[in-house]
């Protein structure tokens, strides 16, 4: 006759309670004192979900208090059910309750980018909710994916923190990705003497350009990394640098591109820290502002200036500000007398603009050709072409009258 095997399958502190009192290490008063913590774990639980004295909500404590338990027990005994049932004996459920629940919330700080030991008391209520509410349930093996997840993701950005502390000036947002942030931090310890971080565009294009010139010396390591996270520092340094490297050397992508164009495909984007000088208004040029945006605009903040320069590249003519009042009208009434297709401008904005910029600038042509639309018509006198001009474009001064001298009386 064959016998056969049968799966046990209750939880590991199922199988660990059962076999404590069964083999006498958990005693009939140890097991009243435990069974009365459960008591407290459950009503403290309830109160997180709803409501102590509602049933349904006790039941559902109940089921996440034995769900958290055998999660820190599996963490604890690793599986071991001798050591489980000793645990249990001897520290009762709600160190196993709190062990779990501390070390969700470590994962949930970590995958946040927080700091589990600062949270503000809202964020602390939400991970509390979603430790009983969620995290309870899950299994051992997705709890631990996640906290090897959580602990990888804590030292990256203990060595990013690390990393950029040797350099000087405005630090990266702590929140960032610290993959990018070690990259960047690499490429700057490998380029720039002054080892000073980059927060302006084009400080950026400089770099880049360096990096464009010269691509052996990321070959290696840059020297200075902190020892003490070396080990991940490299790992990033070797998954990364070839790519990096291959996107900055593209001779085919301009670098004003590669600094400040559109994220959505600048797959250095998602690579290094780059400049985020994001704009408000259109006047608010700022780190954002390439040395090509720069030679482009002559550095002007002016918007009459920036929407002649916008008219110039789209439109194709190449009158110098400050505009004469003559030219300017008949500009109006030939060149500018009908909107263009916006597809010329957002080719001409990605090839130019940082894309941070494009938004204001978008909104600053609309304007333009909207009151050129509704004030300009067939019938517009020349006292119109000048309010308009006035306004939207940079004019010159009207000439100042000559005064009149004494009127000659004759002989």
């Amino acid at each position: 006759m064959s016998t056969l095997a049968t799966r046990d399958g209750r939880t590991l502190f199922e199988r660990a309670w059962a076999h404590g009192i069964d083999s006498g290490v958990i005693t009939e008063e140890r097991r009243d004192a435990v069974l009365h913590e459960g008591t407290r774990a459950i009503r403290r639980i309830a109160g997180i979900i709803g409501s102590e004295y509602l049933r349904a909500d006790l039941e559902r404590a109940m089921r996440a208090m034995l769900g958290l338990v055998n999660l820190h027990l599996e963490k604890v005994s690793r599986g071991d059910l001798a050591v489980a049932t000793r645990s249990i004996a001897d520290k009762g459920l709600l160190f196993h309750t709190r062990g779990a629940s501390q070390a969700i919330k470590r994962v949930l700080a970590a995958e946040a980018g927080l700091n589990p030991d600062e949270l503000d008391p809202g964020t602390l209520a939400r991970f509390e909710l979603a430790v009983v509410s969620q995290w309870a349930s899950t299994p051992f093996a997705d709890f631990a994916r996640r906290e090897q997840g959580a602990d990888e993701v804590r030292r990256r950005r203990e060595a990013a923190a690390a990393i950029a502390r040797l350099l000087r000036g405005q630090t990266p947002d702590p929140h960032q990705d610290p993959d990018q942030v070690i990259m960047t931090a690499l490429l700057i310890l490998a380029y720039e003497k002054q080892q000073i971080w980059i927060a302006d565009a084009k400080g950026f294009e400089k770099l880049l350009g360096k990096v464009r010139k010269a691509p052996a010396r990321f070959a290696t390591l840059p020297a200075g990394v902190p020892p003490a996270h070396r080990p991940v520092i490299e790992a990033v340094w070797t998954t990364n640098a070839r790519t990096v490297l291959a996107l900055i050397t593209d001779a085919r992508v301009p670098l004003h591109q590669l600094v400040a164009g559109d994220p959505g495909t600048n797959r250095l984007q998602d690579l290094l820290v780059l400049p985020d000088g994001s704009l408000e208004d259109i006047d608010g040029h700022g780190d954002a502002m390439t040395s090509h945006w720069k030679k482009v605009t002559r550095g002007t903040a002016d918007e009459s200036r920036l929407l002649l320069v916008m008219l110039q590249g789209v439109m194709g003519f190449t009158a110098k500000p400050p505009l004469g009042w003559r030219a300017a009208e008949t500009l109006l009434r030939t060149t500018l007398a009908e909107p263009p297709p916006e597809q010329p401008l957002t080719a001409w904005l990605d090839a130019n603009a940082p894309h941070q910029y494009h938004s204001g600038l978008i909104d600053l042509w609309r304007d333009f050709w909207e009151e050129r639309t509704s004030t300009l018509d067939e019938d517009a006198r020349a006292d119109d072409y000048r309010r308009f001009l006035a306004t939207w474009l940079p004019m010159r001064a009207p000439a100042k009258p000559r005064p009149k001298g004494p009127a000659k009386v004759k002989a």
